[in-house]
């Protein structure tokens, strides 16, 4: 009974928390950060007070330099707010890699338990096709992305499912093949071209370390044919893979879908009772012949039209690429070299210490040169880290990731098959935004944590669990502060042009608990103009750019203020062309020309500020 009760309780907590971020991780967005880091917190305190400090947290030593980088450099960014998430984001994930090392030990548990959840995950997004009720969004863009909320994230979690549904078939047979033909088919209807490359590069990688390349070869036939048929199917079916589709045709394609995928289902099931081939000699040497057939074939094709696809990927003025499965045949970076390029000129500018964490935005509207390539981030972790925190931050997110790898590597079987869930997040985020999404990354890095961790020897001080209860309440606190700020914010947004004195009121606490938002200094401007508070007004505004000099959106609005409320066009001139400066592609600014021709009129008065 003890030893169930050491087991299972880390493993629940650890599974829970898991559960809670792939099917509940808010997307890219902030939401869900403060519960599930409190969560996290929550789980260390209470493993940590039972069981002890498990050994080997020097593997995470820089995680949390990373993540104390991010923090203590708030001041120095060009949008300190959002540093503040991504300080809040990199402390869940090390919470999360924390939680792992209370399993360490366990690694085949919790690939086991991971294999269930994973397969949840998979069931509740191909429903989504079978049942538009269940994902209504579908009949606007077909790309399978739910419960993840984004594509190409939903298909990394695939990419992580597949070396574990091989591991899994090695023992039980039927539900590993189940697994794996069911992630295959769920990757194809992401459209998701990275996660189709990183998905056949750890299928490789497990094929050639696991001494199992027999069982993995035949786990894929069984699991890869009926796939391959499903997703046939599904791609003559309008309404599962077509985008603007009517709610009738959904449901009417829906069910066809669901028919044939439980029948592929019951054939992947069916040739998964088959025994694998034994690995002899001369299957190895045929299985190797093949490999050298379709490399060779590879190379071919790629020497032949290498320089039309580097021109295509290069290409700074292509239109966006669409949504629809004929993705697969265009071979566009989809404005990535763009934004790559935009991020190499930031850290030019600020090589050391970067322009603040997730604060690429402003630097994508100051260099971009078109109207097309709007972007939060630039779709690469390294050149992310690189120019907004710099050449310390670009250092220590590769630690991380350096250190993580080379101690977690661990003997074939389980651990293997959860060692290459890192390396599949690190490659995929190359190429795209799965920092973003909790729902990815905090798993991989509580998979990380069991793998370089050892079991905790004994229990800590009362002391110790004393201290380790305020750190975890000092951590709700900074993860609530955001979230709270945030919902009061949005709560005083529905009440602005009402002149409801409620709104202000709300904006100051929200302003109290989150000074850097630029977003709620101006909300209670404008607030504050309703309620004909012109001075509080013009001095937020001027506050606001104070706090975020980079902010478009504070110098347009006091241009705007400076123009229309205090009649001063050239100090709004002055305040458009910084505006301007900082986003040249925005329409709105016309109204600069404007101004400069009262201006240069000579009419205007040469007011002060």
């Amino acid at each position: 009974m003890r030893a169930t009760r050491e087991l299972v309780s880390p493993l629940a907590l650890a599974l829970a928390l898991a559960t809670a971020a792939m099917f509940f991780g808010g997307g890219a967005s902030t939401s869900s950060l403060p519960w599930l880091g409190t969560a996290a917190a929550l789980a260390v305190l209470v493993l940590f007070a039972w069981r002890g400090l498990p050994g080997g947290l020097t593997a995470l030593a820089p995680f949390a330099l990373l993540a104390i980088w991010v923090a203590v450099s708030i001041e120095g960014s060009i949008e300190p707010d959002r540093r503040w998430d991504y300080a809040n984001r990199a402390l869940v994930y090390l919470l999360f890699a924390v939680v792992g090392t209370f399993v360490a030990g366990h690694t085949k548990d919790l690939m086991v338990g991971l294999a269930a959840v994973l397969g949840a995950v998979c069931v509740w997004a191909l429903a989504g096709k079978v049942v538009p009720a269940l994902y209504e969004d579908y009949g606007r863009i077909a790309r399978l992305r739910g419960p993840v909320g984004y594509w190409n994230s939903l298909a990394l979690l695939g990419d992580i499912a597949l070396p574990i549904a091989l591991c899994l078939a090695t023992r039980w047979r039927v539900p590993g093949v189940l697994l794996l033909y069911g992630w295959i088919v769920a990757i194809g209807l992401t459209y998701s071209r990275g996660g189709v490359v990183v998905g056949v590069i750890v299928v490789a990688a497990w094929v050639v370390l696991s001494r199992a390349w027999a069982d993995a070869l035949g786990a894929l036939v069984a699991a890869g044919i009926p796939a391959a048929g499903a997703l046939a199917v599904a791609f003559t079916l309008a309404g599962v893979t077509d985008d603007a589709q009517t709610h009738t045709t959904r449901v009417h394609d829906g069910i066809l879908f669901g028919v044939v995928l439980l029948l592929d289902a019951a054939i992947a099931a069916a040739l998964a009772r088959f025994e694998p081939p034994a690995p002899t000699e001369a299957l190895r040497k045929g299985a190797l012949a093949l490999v050298a057939v379709v490399a060779a074939a590879a190379i071919v094709v790629g020497a032949l039209h290498a320089h039309s696809w580097w021109n295509s990927f290069t290409s700074t003025n292509a239109a966006e690429i669409s949504n629809s499965k004929d993705r697969f045949a265009d071979l566009g970076s989809n404005h990535r070299w763009s934004w790559w390029t935009q991020a190499g000129k930031a850290f030019e500018a600020h090589p050391f210490a970067g322009t603040g964490a997730g604060s690429f935005h402003y630097t994508n509207l100051r260099y971009r040169t078109t109207v097309l390539d709007v972007t939060q981030e630039p779709h690469d972790l390294p050149l992310q880290f690189l120019s907004e925190t710099g050449i310390v931050g670009l250092v220590l997110l590769l630690a991380t990731f350096g250190w993580l790898i080379a101690v977690g590597r661990r003997r074939p079987g389980p651990q293997l098959a959860l060692a290459l869930a890192l390396p599949a997040f690190f490659l995929h985020a190359l190429l795209d935004i799965d920092w973003d999404f909790a729902a990815v990354a905090a798993p991989v890095f509580l998979i990380a944590g069991a793998l370089v961790a050892r079991p905790a020897v004994r229990r800590p001080s009362f002391f110790a669990v004393l201290s380790s209860s305020g750190l975890a309440f000092a951590i709700a606190a900074s993860l609530f502060s955001v979230w709270l700020s945030d919902r009061w914010t949005g709560e005083a947004e529905g009440l602005l042009g009402t002149n409801n004195p409620k709104a202000v009121q709300l904006l100051d606490r929200a302003r109290s608990l989150d000074p850097l938002s630029v977003q709620t200094i101006l909300d209670e401007s404008t607030a504050k103009q309703a309620l004909g508070n012109r001075s509080d007004a013009y001095a937020l505004l001027k506050k606001a750019t104070d706090v975020q000099p980079e902010s478009e959106d504070a110098w347009y609005a006091l241009g705007l203020f400076n123009y229309q409320t205090r009649n001063c066009a050239y100090l709004a001139l002055s305040n458009f062309e910084r505006a301007y400066e900082l986003n040249s592609q925005d329409p709105s600014l016309v109204i600069k020309d404007k101004v400069l021709a009262l201006v240069n009129s000579g009419t205007e008065p040469n007011c002060t500020a």
